[in-house]
């Protein structure tokens, strides 16, 4: 009798061990399924892209790969005004990513502006590979002239009309808080 008690004890031991097993290896099995999982890295640019420009003005003389070797690595591009006008924002895009060199700052409004690019002049720009989009070209994709007249790519000049309103909203609170007149 007390060997079949026995016998009984381990047998239920051994199932209470199968069974507390099973249930902790679903529950692991189950959480590693839940788990979201890694996105995918999106290939880095590493070379140099193709680089042309989309506004009629605006030339792209000379492209080369800036501090290469290190982390801020990337293309730059000397583009000059052909126009008569002056340039006071110059939009760069590569994919998704893009870089926006403007004379519209904290500093100055619309009603005075710095000009980027002055009429037959030149000047550089240079976006970092971690900005761009691999497979994709560097483009001179918008331009907004001094007369506030604008060039280009749609998507790129809306981008650069909320920048503006942005800026613009940040300079207004500014002369708010130090009790002057907004423009």
């Amino acid at each position: 009798m007390t060997n079949r008690i026995t016998k009984r004890k381990w047998v239920f031991l051994f199932a209470s061990s199968v069974i507390a097993a099973s249930l902790i290896s679903a529950v692991v099995f189950s959480a590693k399924r839940q788990q979201p999982k890694k996105a995918q890295e999106q290939p880095r640019v590493t070379s140099m892209p193709p680089v042309f420009s989309k506004v009629k003005n605006l030339e792209v003389v000379n492209a080369w790969i800036a501090n290469p070797g290190t982390a801020a690595a990337g293309v730059a591009a000397e583009i000059r005004n052909n126009s008569l006008k002056p340039v006071i924002q110059v939009d760069l895009a590569c994919g998704e990513g893009g870089i926006t060199r403007s004379g519209i700052n904290d500093m100055h409004g619309e009603e005075d502006p710095i000009v980027v690019i002055q009429p037959g002049g030149t000047t550089t720009i240079t976006m970092n590979f971690g900005e761009m989009t691999a497979g994709m070209p560097l483009v001179v994709s918008a331009v907004t002239y001094a007369d506030l007249t604008e060039e280009g790519d749609q998507s790129s000049l809306k981008a650069m009309h909320s920048a503006r309103a942005h800026d613009k909203a940040e300079r207004e609170a500014a002369k708010a808080r130090q009790g002057g007149p907004t423009p």
